[in-house]
């Protein structure tokens, strides 16, 4: 992903002190370099920067209002952490969104270039199950993840660019962001579930090129619900990591106040 901070205004001058901080802080956040629950640092942004605070308070300000930050119990701004009621109403909107994008392209028909391009991209997939198979691991690695995310999502957003519907591209692309962003990190995926998705994007393209509707309608929503399925297991088992490093913080304080009662 190229770096924000060197994009240039539509006029071709730099951007202002307050867009790059804004852009700053939601690449740190596109990048989980902040994660989900962790605190802002005006003071650290202003200083990586070379910038004033004021810059940096406003692009804060912002993102609070975009509903990418928000402001905890003890005053301080962090990043967003979204709740497993999110995750599913975001899925529910995605399997909308393809869905529709699916059954707009099976009605139509579907250009050879475009056909192709969807296929490069369901192979990139395809590839990387090939490498891990390759090389005797059971799971991707975490840079292999990276790769497969990126390729998962360009399928993806260029399936719901060939509906021609700006609208929902960006709808879309703005509900992807969310999941990828705030969802807990992927656990490397082993090669039955890179086969598995392979097959899933094949049969969407099939059933598009083949003009079904209900087929091409039926493929995508599977495909979608088995990753929500699986992002909710990994939210689960966050949630229960989350909730044992709180009891053995708790335990740990008593036992250290208690001793430190008894001196």
């Amino acid at each position: 992903m190229p770096k924000l901070l060197k994009t240039k205004s539509r006029k071709g001058n730099p951007k202002s002190a307050r867009e790059r901080a804004y852009l700053c802080i939601q690449q740190k956040i596109a990048d989980r370099e902040i994660s989900a629950g962790n605190a802002i640092s005006e003071v650290a942004l202003a200083a990586e920067l070379g910038l004033s605070r004021t810059p940096v308070h406003e692009a804060i300000r912002q993102l609070l209002g975009e509903g990418l930050l928000e402001e905890d119990s003890n005053g301080s701004i962090v990043v967003v952490r979204l709740s497993r009621q999110d995750f599913v109403e975001l899925y529910e909107l995605r399997e909308v969104l393809e869905s529709h994008a699916v059954s707009k392209i099976a009605k139509g028909r579907l250009d050879g270039k475009d056909l192709e391009r969807l296929h490069t991209l369901a192979g990139e997939i395809k590839a990387l199950r090939n490498q891990l198979t390759r090389s005797g691991k059971k799971t991707l690695n975490d840079a292999q993840m990276r790769q497969f995310e990126m390729a998962d999502i360009s399928f993806h957003t260029f399936l719901m660019s060939i509906a021609e519907n700006a609208a929902a591209l960006k709808f879309f692309s703005k509900v992807r962001y969310l999941i990828r962003v705030f969802a807990a990190r992927h656990a490397g995926h082993d090669a039955e579930a890179l086969a598995r998705v392979h097959k899933e994007h094949l049969d969407m393209i099939h059933a598009m090129v083949e003009g079904d509707v209900h087929k091409a309608v039926q493929a995508v929503s599977q495909h979608v619900q088995a990753s929500q399925q699986e992002r909710l297991r990994e939210y689960s088992y966050w949630e229960r990591e989350a909730l044992l490093r709180s009891q053995i913080q708790d335990i740990f304080h008593d036992e250290h106040g208690e001793a430190v009662s008894r001196n």
